[in-house]
């Protein structure tokens, strides 16, 4: 997997995270693994909002972007919206998180200005959206913005429904009426919780966060993720040391006995520091 350094740009403090994500939480010097190489800039661009997910501009023609590394929600959309039009009587800097479009057609790129810095940061800042890291890049900044946003219940983070939540914990705690794994089975959900124990099979390891693991709330790895982290050590040896853990995880949440998820990206997985 081929990772980027990333510049932030906001005008917000640069928050300190309480979490470790990707290569903060890969075996040895994951550094390595890090590369410098410049993308280009597009300076000086009037964008158009096509959708929230869909930006023009008449200096580009024929293409489309979207903001790389974050997703916006239903029932949240429309706010959305409304601050990408009114951020883009500024003009910006687009720069491509991607080499290619994704299947949609769209370029996923970071989006900065003078007045704004990182329209990511903000976003996330004011809970309209929901990090989903998927470019590779260093997000420790904007994994701090999110948790603040979190434990401040702005925006998307203020639903404390059961069936409409985007944040849940593992269990219930008995503390603020947080809605469970369970109660979002089915949905993309943010959930915190402690791993109690693993077990690891040929192709696959297990993160379990009871004592009941056909009922309580797991995490699955494949074989190349958890090598991944592993960075060439032993990854019996190297997952031992999460028990205990909190971790903050995100994905789809399914119904394998009791709520479950695979883990998609080492990046949506994240462990207290």
């Amino acid at each position: 997997m081929l990772l980027v350094v990333v510049f932030c740009g906001g005008n917000l403090p640069v928050m300190a995270a309480d979490w470790r994500c990707g290569t903060d939480i890969i075996a040895g010097d994951a550094k390595k693994l890090l590369s410098t190489d410049p993308r280009p800039v597009w300076r000086d661009v009037q964008l158009n909002i096509e959708a929230v997910d869909a930006l023009t501009a008449a200096e580009l023609p024929g293409k489309s972007f979207r903001l790389a590394d974050i997703a916006f929600v239903p029932g949240y959309e429309d706010a959305g919206r409304v601050w990408l039009e009114q951020a883009s009587a500024n003009k910006v800097s687009v720069t491509p998180l991607a080499e290619q479009p994704d299947f949609l057609g769209r370029i996923p790129v970071r989006i900065e200005d003078q007045v704004i810095g990182d329209w990511r940061v903000e976003l996330l800042a004011d809970g309209l959206a929901m990090l989903v890291p998927e470019s590779g890049q260093d997000v420790s900044e904007l994994v701090g913005i999110e948790d603040a946003a979190i434990n401040n219940q702005s925006g998307i983070w203020s639903d404390l429904g059961p069936e409409t939540a985007y944040y849940v914990r593992a269990h219930d705690t008995g503390a603020e009426n947080i809605p469970t794994a369970r109660d979002a089975i089915g949905r993309f959900a943010v959930i915190d919780g402690t791993i109690r124990s693993i077990e690891h099979q040929e192709w696959r390891s297990y993160l379990n966060f009871g004592s009941n693991w056909r009922e309580d709330f797991t995490i699955a790895l494949d074989a190349t993720l958890r090598d991944a982290f592993a960075n060439g050590e032993d990854f019996q040896d190297i997952l031992q040391d999460w028990v205990g853990q909190d971790v903050r995880v995100r994905g789809v949440i399914e119904n394998r006995g009791g709520p479950y998820i695979t883990l998609e990206n080492p990046f949506w997985l994240c462990l207290a520091r």
